[in-house]
Order: C-alpha cells, then structure tokens, then sequence
C-alpha cells in the first residue's frame, strides 16, 4: 500500500528565536486539526535552544510528518527554503515564517484559491499585527519600491476583500505548487534575507501565473524578528533591479482609485493615498460632537482620515501627552510626506523621549527642503520619474508629477 501523500509541506526557516520557533508549531499544531500536513523545519545554524529543543518538540507535535534540515551555518532565507522545498514530499508547498501565529481555519481558503487559480499560482493569508490590523495584503510598487498596500487599515475594512492583481505576495506565507515552484528556479540564493519573494512573484508572473492575497485566512505575523533582516537591503535591490526592475511598475494609484480613493504626490516625490475630499468632509461630521474616544474610533476605521488625526495630535500636545502626540504626527508624516508634517513631528522631538524615529524624519525633510527649494534638483528629479511614466502609458501620473513642480516652483 502507497503511503498517504500529506495535502501540503511547511517549510518554516529558523535562525535562533527558539521562542518563536516553539510558538508557531504549536499554533500550526492546535489550528490544523484534521488536516495531513507534512512539517519541515529549517534550521540556519541556530546556536540557541533551537539545536536541541526543535527535533523533539517538532516530533512531539506532528510525529513522523515532522523532519528538521539542520545547517551547521546560516545560509540565510532562500537556501533555507529551498532546502526544504527539495525534502518535501506534498505536491503543495507553503512558506512560512516562524515569527507567525495561525489561526483556527487557516488552510483551506489557501488550498481552495490554490485550486481556482490554477497550476501557475502562488496564494497567501491576510497577514494581521498583534492588534489585528492589517500587516500584509499583497504588495504594490511606487516611485521609490515595493510597499505592503493598506498597512495598518482595519481587517474588516472593505477593501480588504476586493479580489486585486498584485505584483507580488510576501515569502512570510506563501503557498504554491511544488513543481511550479521549481519551474520558476526556486528562490533565488544571491539575495541576502530580502527580495527573495519579490523575485519569485515575478518569475510566476512570466510565466503566466496569478498571485493572490486570500482574505479568508488569517494569520498573525509579528514581522522582521531575523536580527539584521535588513542589513543587505542596498545589495539585495541591486541584484532585483538587474533581474526583474523591466517586469515590475508603478501600481499605487490603480489600487488606491479603483478603491475609491484619491491619489497625490508628496513632497518626497512618492504616490501618496488620501480620502477623496467628500469623504474626508463626512468623516469629518460624523465626528463632530463626539468625545477623543469617538474620534480615536473614527481614525481606526479611516486610516486615511488626515483631520481626525490633526485634531488629536493638537489635543493632546495642549495636555503636554507629547509621546501620544508624537504617535498621531508620526501617522501623518506617513499617509502625507510634507514638510510641513514632518516639521510638525520633529518639533515635538525635545519632550518625546525616546526618539527612535528621528534620523529618519530628519532625512527625509532635508530630502524634501532640497527639492522644495532648489529647482534644478527637482526638475531633474520630476523629468526622471516623468520619463518612465510616459514609457509606461501612465499620462496622469506624468500630468501629476509636473503639477507638483508648478506647485513648488509656480511659472507666471
């Protein structure tokens, strides 16, 4: 008799964290019940409780679907999972991340739009923070890279369940077809913990496939727990620009106008999202008469509400509560880079504490002082940016862009 092929292999890299490691495979554990699943642990050359807890807690919670890869090294993200990949035994796979929580019903929405979309495919969860806002709903690119869209919205928000074409989904949870996986040549192994993923949607796309971000399942990612996650970003966007810059392009303002939103751009020269002015306007009433819980309530459920926003931030500055006031200021030098809001954030840096955000506040309002006041800079800034979006066919960001400059350097 032919063993029973499981319906799906987890590949979960670790590098240390044993904490996390331990809290994900009892989660994957408790919410698969009923479900024959194949678990392969990575292990990066972990030199903490990892090298002699994993096997042992892996086997005690899924017995013999349970195998660990163990590197004497750190061969980092791609080589981890691929290594997996190539031990697992299911015609399904699905990346995981180990700094995730899975929830009750997790798999089969996944399996499900894996079946719908077809061999070419790759799908994955609604990612959620801690406080179950959004953390992951695909990925968009704008004038300066890749973004995960509708971060931080409510996971009940409408948006949230539209069915979109996404350019790419993370590797944090990502589940496609074995064989598929190694047409698209697998991760690729010359990025250095990032990218890998952006890579790997981009060959699915070449070759026809779809990517999907499927709402009905839903696990909790604490996100980017790998100590350094971010050290080999400059190489790693070095080597994606020269594989797959020509296959990926500006899609912030489909999303955010097929969504019913208004675009603009920002004196960081990028694509921002903003309520369109008659809903800002209607927010904007229905909070009138309310109390700051209502308003805080009203600034959940429209995280690009820029008045609700203001009015608590100076609420709470005249009550001298400056590191909640910073929290409201920070928010919105993020949904609108301005001079102006940053100006506003950094002047509270004095009596906020602790200050972790100010090198890069700093930054980038010099960035944007320089193109607001030096118009050769921006020119060439905003002829850059407007070239590509003619070559693209993209005539109301290029109109939007040289609105920008009249806007800073108005002619007569």
């Amino acid at each position: 008799m032919q063993p029973r092929v499981p319906e799906c292999s987890v590949v979960i890299p670790v590098f240390n964290k044993w904490e996390l490691t331990r809290a994900c495979l009892a989660s994957l554990r408790e919410h698969t019940a009923g479900h024959d699943l194949e678990v392969i642990v990575v292990d990066n050359g972990s030199s903490d409780a990892t090298a002699t807890e994993l096997a042992p807690y892996g086997s005690s919670l899924f017995g013999k679907r349970f195998s660990a890869v163990v590197f004497p090294e750190n061969k980092n993200f791609g080589p981890a999972c691929n290594a997996g990949a190539r031990a697992a035994i299911s015609p399904v796979l699905f990346f995981l991340n180990n700094d995730t929580i899975l929830t009750p019903g997790w798999l089969p929405p996944l399996l499900e739009a894996l079946r719908e979309d077809g061999d070419s495919s790759a799908v994955g969860p609604l990612l959620l923070y801690e406080d179950g806002s959004v953390q992951h709903l695909g990925v968009g690119y704008g004038t300066r890279g890749p973004f995960h869209l509708y971060q931080h919205f409510p996971a009940d928000h409408p948006v949230i369940f539209k069915k979109r074409e996404l350019q790419a989904i993370t590797g944090a949870a990502l589940m496609i077809r074995a064989d598929f996986f190694r047409e698209c040549g697998e991760f690729f192994e010359e990025y250095r913990n990032g990218f890998e993923d952006l890579d790997l949607c981009v060959q699915v796309r070449r070759r026809g496939g779809t990517l999907r971000c499927v709402a009905a399942s839903r696990i909790y990612h604490l996100e980017s727990q790998t100590p350094g996650r971010k050290d080999g970003d400059d190489h790693n966007g070095a080597i994606f620009t020269g594989r797959c810059g020509a296959d990926v392009y500006t899609d912030i303002h489909h999303h955010a106008l097929r969504d019913g939103f208004s675009i603009f751009i920002s004196d960081l020269l990028t694509i921002g999202i903003n309520l369109k002015e008659k809903d800002e306007v209607a927010v904007t009433e229905k909070a009138q008469g309310g109390d700051a819980p209502a308003w805080l309530r009203l600034t959940q459920e429209h995280p690009f509400w820029i008045h609700g926003r203001e009015v608590l931030a100076q609420s709470l500055e005249r009550e001298k509560l400056y590191a909640e006031a910073v929290r409201f200021r920070a928010e919105l030098t993020e949904i609108e880079p301005l001079v102006s809001r940053y100006r506003d954030l950094l002047r509270l840096a004095p009596f906020a504490g602790e200050t972790p955000w100010l090198g890069t506040a700093e930054k980038h309002l010099n960035i944007m002082m320089q193109y607001t006041t030096d118009r050769a800079l921006a020119l060439n800034a905003v002829q850059e940016i407007r070239q590509r979006f003619r070559r693209d066919g993209e005539p109301v960001l290029e109109q939007a862009f040289a609105a920008k400059l009249q806007e800073w350097f108005p002619q007569k």
